[in-house]
C-alpha cells in the first residue's frame, strides 16, 4: 500500500467539510455528503503513534464516535520509522455536564479500536517460527487496543466552520502489554497503560 496515497486521503477525509464550511451564507450552504466525517481529530501519543489525526463520524446524537487514524512514529523515537492505521470506536455513556458558558465535561469516553502497522518486520499471519500457544499466540502486525478518559468541551457559536471543540485524556493499553502483566506479575498497572492527549474540532 502507497502510505503517502493513504495519508493523503485520510487527510482530504478529514478536512473534505471546510469547503462546505467556507460559504458565509449558512442557509444556502449545500448538505454535507455522506462520506463527509463530522469532526477531525488529532491525538498526540497514545499506543496509535507519536502524532495521529483522523476524521471522525457521530453516532446516536453523538454517543458513538468512529474514527479511522494514520498514525506516524518518527526514527528517533523508534529503531525505525512506522506507520500505523488504526479503526477506533469511542463510546460515551454519560452527557454533557455544562460547566459554565460555552464549557462542558464529557465524564467518560470508552474506546476499543484495532492497529495495523505498516512494516515488513511486522506479520498478519502467525510465522512458523514462533508456535502459536502460550506466549506466541498474537499477530505481530495487529493490536487490539482500549482506552478511557474524560473531556473538555467549548462550544463555537460564532465561528462558520466549527461547532465544538473538545480537548481529551485518555489511558491507553494493548492486548500484548496486557497478556504480559497476567504472565508476569511483576508488571504493575502503570507498567501497562500509556497516556494520550487529543482535540476533536466538529464541524457545522
Amino acid at each position: 500500500m502507497n502510505l503517502k496515497a493513504l495519508y493523503i486521503l485520510v487527510c482530504l477525509l478529514a478536512t473534505a467539510p471546510l469547503a462546505i464550511a467556507q460559504n458565509p451564507d449558512d442557509s444556502a450552504a449545500p448538505a454535507r455528503k455522506w462520506y463527509a466525517p463530522d469532526a477531525v481529530t488529532l491525538q498526540f501519543a497514545g499506543n496509535i503513534g507519536m502524532f495521529s489525526i483522523a476524521p471522525s463520524y457521530s453516532f446516536a446524537h453523538d454517543k458513538l464516535n468512529a474514527e479511522l487514524f494514520y498514525g506516524f512514529v518518527p526514527k528517533f523515537d523508534a529503531t525505525e520509522e512506522l506507520h500505523i492505521l488504526t479503526l477506533k470506536g469511542i463510546y460515551k455513556p454519560f452527557g454533557q455536564v455544562p460547566l459554565k458558558e460555552k464549557l462542558s465535561l464529557t465524564p467518560l469516553r470508552v474506546g476499543m479500536g484495532v492497529s495495523y502497522y505498516f512494516r515488513s518486520q511486522f506479520e498478519t499471519n502467525w510465522s512458523n517460527a514462533y508456535p502459536t500457544n502460550d506466549y506466541y499466540w498474537w499477530t505481530s502486525s495487529l493490536r487490539l487496543t482500549g482506552s478511557l478518559g474524560p473531556a473538555l468541551n467549548y462550544s463555537l457559536p460564532e465561528s462558520k466552520n466549527f461547532r465544538e471543540i473538545s480537548l481529551y485524556g485518555d489511558l491507553n493499553t494493548y492486548d500484548l502489554i496486557v497478556t504480559s502483566a497476567v504472565k508476569d506479575k511483576t508488571l504493575t498497572a502503570w507498567d501497562i497503560v500509556s497516556f494520550g492527549i487529543g482535540l476533536r474540532a466538529s464541524f457545522r
